[in-house]
């Protein structure tokens, strides 16, 4: 904000004053300030980038994940890195679920970026898996077509339907007079 400002200041300083002044007398722009104008066509590059992205937030328990799918070559990544490396092992199959079910070639020109945080483990990759399946739905539905969205809906909800709708379940807190939610210490009545 501060080379803006300071770019505007420069450029004003040198507009021709008087009744004479035309703006043939300006001197040539200096060399410092030519990024100025590749800065501002790169914020408008973006903003027309960002119609063409798709963001889906989906919570679980704890965890937090956001899915932002574009247009693109078929990369699929979690905070930063592929999701082949994804850890743990054991759950990888859990996130593959929804690639394998509508197969490759509808991810094929789409890219996929996940953010996640908080949680466990295991809420991390159910909220991972869930992003992936609503944010290609949401692809679908809206640059695509609603006969495709619809068939890519009924396959996830047919083999799952935690796929795509979110479980409100959470955990209780704990009240006094027991040692957990609902369970109360053992009373004595002699």
């Amino acid at each position: 904000m501060e080379i803006w400002v300071n770019a505007v200041r420069w450029c004003i300083k040198r507009i021709p004053r008087g009744p004479m002044a035309s703006f043939s007398d300006l001197p040539p722009p200096s060399p410092k300030f030519h990024f100025i104008v590749d800065i501002t066509l790169s914020t408008k590059e973006r903003s027309a980038d960002v119609s063409s992205v798709i963001s889906v937030l989906i919570t679980q328990k704890t965890a937090t994940a956001v899915a932002y799918v574009k247009r693109g070559k078929g990369l699929v990544r979690v905070n930063g890195s592929p999701i082949e490396l994804l850890e743990p092992e054991i759950l990888k199959f859990k996130v593959y679920e929804p690639i394998l079910l509508l197969g490759q070639e509808r991810f094929a020109n789409v890219d996929i970026r996940i953010r996640v945080k908080g949680g466990g483990h295991t809420s991390q990759v159910y909220a991972i898996r869930q992003a992936l399946a609503k944010g290609i739905v949401a692809f679908y539905q809206k640059f695509v077509d609603e006969a495709a969205k619809k068939e890519i809906k009924d396959i996830l909800v047919h083999y799952d339907r935690s796929l795509l709708v979110a479980d409100p379940r959470r955990c209780e807190p704990k009240k006094f007079g027991g040692p957990g939610a609902r369970a109360r210490y053992q009373k004595s009545y002699r």
